[in-house]
């Protein structure tokens, strides 16, 4: 699915674009262009988004260009994606006005307002001396609670299937067997002992309709209620359980005291100790205490800790084995010996010679935290080098990487120094999209403009979106294959395959290398130059392994099986 902004173009403007950027739009065709770019804004935005991905074939030159407009070129640079951002440099038409360029060069000069949200050519400031934005504007999620934990949880044929992470709504939360331990936004915690049916209403609120439940509610929280059949409960900031079975209630205060409303009663406080039967045709009445077991959050958590210990252990193991492929070429944990600054690479035909050397990437938790490493790329200057001599007839890339944010034009994943012949380039767009290219011929110029600086033929292999603000910190197992024998390149998330592209002829090359490259940002600066591109990803890596052969999706899907978490 492709976004918005490219489903709205009819053949006839795909037509001029397509012509615009390859330099050979005729004078009829520009001046077209130009009063439909006057006439709509999201046609202006659409525009700018093509330009955006034809810049990643272009060169990226440090520095700036002066704007020439008699010359019939101009540059832009785009202040607002990166500290010093990489120019995109556009021949006109010797034909095109200078009225019309000046009108371009305004237009794509004014383009960093696309990429923070707003398609307006002026900034105001609100009453608050906020600048004023559209509701558009502000990345936003839906939800207001969150599963932290599943342990043993099962699930019938009808019911959602729910893992940890999963944000919840105003919804049905079912759960077969097991326990489930869910957190709302309020900051009030819910363990859930199946079989249980809770109707999850807002932050504040929800009901149980069957099952058991423990409340956890700090201060912060307090007010939170929890109803059952014939009964509200609210919290005064405390712990308690609540039993709902065919109908019948009990609940019982572990700590603090809460208030119920039960039927046409009145207000009755109940404290620490207390336990109440709460009937579905009768008053409600004073028990024993103790007669219920509720789940108990802490023993949930010794359980899951012994569960992550042997998923752990399992993860071991298949790394062990997976470093013995020899189709390999280098495969990275991101564990560091005494906190070294080489990360050796496992793979056993590649040996010590492919280590990789960190730069300012930090150590952190990793998929199973106080177990495993892994590296984080928050600092623009983050990043692990490699060098990896050779020539290879496929690629595969795989890692596990949690994203944060992608705060940047490109994310980088893994990308060759040079992109010369023959290297790759593995990002992942703004709008969520994985990006895999390898540079077919650098020194190609376009023939019909010979002027026009290029960064040489290549093809960018884009994925469907995999990513958006609501997967924030979510561990996710990526996958690209490169495969010039069947002419096929394709992208995985989690052990399925998302989308998958022809290699066409005029892109066809079957002669890979790498040479010098990047884990997790590109742009070393030249020698002479310290000016570079910022593409450091936002976020953690815990795996990376790099395949000499194209793996088929049967292979991917079981090395996601065998290095997943199963336990979080």
């Amino acid at each position: 699915m492709k976004p918005e902004s490219f489903k709205k173009l009819s053949p006839e403007e795909q037509d001029w674009i397509d012509a615009y950027i390859e330099g050979t739009i005729e004078t009829d065709e520009f001046n077209k262009l130009q009063n439909r770019m006057l006439d709509g804004s999201e046609f202006r935005a659409a525009m700018r988004r093509y330009l955006a991905l034809d810049n990643t074939l272009q060169n990226e030159v440090p520095g700036a260009e002066n704007l020439d407009v008699a010359a019939g070129s101009w540059s832009f640079q785009d202040p607002a994606r990166e500290a010093v951002a990489p120019v995109k440099v556009i021949k006109f038409p010797s034909f095109v006005p200078i009225a019309a360029a000046a009108a371009m060069a305004f237009l794509l000069g004014s383009g960093w307002m696309y990429w923070q949200g707003s398609d307006s050519d002026s900034t105001t400031v609100n009453s608050g001396g906020e600048v004023a934005r559209s509701n558009s504007d502000e990345p936003s999620a839906e939800g207001f609670a969150v599963i932290t934990r599943l342990f043993d949880a099962g699930w019938d044929a009808d019911h959602v299937r729910r893992q940890e992470g999963d944000r919840l709504g105003t919804e049905l939360f079912e759960l077969a067997s097991g326990t489930a331990e869910i957190q709302f936004f309020s900051g009030a915690t819910m363990t859930v002992e199946g079989p249980a049916e809770i109707s999850l209403r807002s932050a504040w609120q929800a009901e149980c309709r069957e099952g058991a439940v423990r409340m956890k509610v700090p201060p912060a929280a307090r007010g939170f209620v929890l109803q059952a059949p014939s009964t509200e409960i609210i919290d005064l900031g405390t712990e308690f359980g609540l039993e709902v079975r065919n109908g019948e209630g009990h609940v019982e205060v572990y700590d603090g005291e809460i208030e119920f409303l039960h039927k046409g009663e009145g207000k009755q406080l109940v404290r620490k100790g207390g336990a109440w039967d709460l009937p579905s045709d009768g008053v409600a009445e004073l028990v024993e205490s103790g007669l219920v077991q509720y789940p108990d959050a802490d023993r949930m958590g010794s359980q899951t800790s012994e569960r992550r210990q042997l998923d752990f252990e399992r993860w071991q193991s298949h790394r062990d084995s997976l470093a013995e492929d020899n189709r390999l070429i280098a495969y990275y944990t991101f564990d560091r010996p005494n906190g070294e600054k080489l990360i050796p690479n496992l793979a056993k035909p590649g040996g010590g010679e492919f280590d990789g050397a960190v730069v300012m990437a930090e150590p952190v938790a990793g998929r199973w935290p106080e177990m495993k490493e892994a590296l984080e790329f928050r600092r623009p200057g983050s990043r692990v080098r490699v060098n990896i001599p050779g020539e290879f007839s496929a690629f595969t890339f795989m890692t596990w990487v949690r994203i944060d944010s992608l705060d940047r034009w490109y994310s980088a994943l893994f990308l060759g120094d040079g992109y010369e012949n023959g290297e790759p380039h593995w990002q992942i767009q703004d709008d969520g999209r994985l990006m895999l290219s390898v540079m077919v011929d650098d020194t190609y110029v376009y023939p019909k403009n010979p002027n026009k600086k290029a960064a040489g033929l290549a093809r960018i292999y884009f994925s469907e979106p995999i990513w958006d603000h609501s997967m924030s910190g979510e561990w996710m197992h990526i996958v690209s294959t490169f495969d010039p024998a069947k002419r096929s390149v394709a992208h995985f998330v989690n052990g399925k395959e998302i989308s998958r592209e022809r290699i066409e002829e005029k892109f066809f090359v079957d002669k890979l290398c790498i040479g010098n490259g990047e884990i997790g940002n590109w742009g070393l600066p030249h020698r002479e130059d310290p000016v570079f591109a910022i593409r450091n990803l936002n976020g953690r890596m815990d795996e990376f392994a790099l395949f000499k052969v194209a793996l088929e999706p049967d292979e991917i899907r079981e090395l996601y099986e065998r290095s997943r978490m199963i336990h979080r």
